[in-house]
């Protein structure tokens, strides 16, 4: 009984914005706003990444997005009046006037929330030179691989979202799946 009321329950329908800091206090300027104010949320974007040091290789999450905060807003939510002003250098507005993202921009925000601010690893399957991502957030995604960092078992990928080319790094690991064993690979192995 309990559960038909759940599925009864309306989706809250949200818009997304995006404001503009200062470039290393994008974690501080999100928890302020989040702080301040209930009703938005607010993220930096996260990726994480493997570090060595010493023979010992650990994951940590960096901001990779420097100078931009996403907010996620109840439709409707006046966002202009509510900020802190004092904390951010501008809202990102359209030549409109619009603080509301759309289109690759509004889809690129929603997949950043659906995932917590934070790209994971993923791992890869080798098709050619080019590789699918086979895990993770960025999970069916084509690109080619154009670096290596053998030391991070991690690849620079050049891949396409949202009509734009971008280079991210990804962890490698060995992929144990029978169907695909002999086209995994891992940082350090030859394309």
């Amino acid at each position: 009984m309990a559960s038909e009321r759940l599925l009864n329950v309306p989706q809250k329908s949200y818009e997304y914005g995006c404001v503009f800091c200062q470039s290393g206090k994008e974690s501080i300027i999100a928890n302020c706003i989040r702080t301040r104010c209930s009703q938005i949320t607010a993220t930096a974007v996260y990726q994480t990444k493997r570090r060595t040091l010493r023979g010992i290789t650990t994951l940590h999450n960096e901001v990779i997005l420097r100078g931009y905060v996403l907010l996620q807003v109840p439709e409707g939510f006046s966002v202009l009046e509510t900020l802190p002003r004092e904390e951010i250098i501008s809202v990102l507005t359209y030549t409109d006037g619009d603080w509301r993202l759309y289109g690759d921009d509004e889809a690129y925000a929603k997949w950043i929330f659906q995932n917590q601010g934070l790209i994971g690893l993923s791992r890869a399957y080798r098709v050619g030179d080019r590789i699918q991502i086979a895990d993770g957030p960025l999970k069916d995604l084509e690109g080619h691989i154009t670096r290596i960092d053998r030391r991070n078992k991690s690849g620079q990928v050049s891949i396409t979202f949202g009509g734009k080319t971008i280079k991210i790094w990804l962890g490698f690991n060995y992929i144990e799946d029978r169907e695909t064993k002999g086209n995994a690979f891992a940082a350090g192995e030859t394309l």
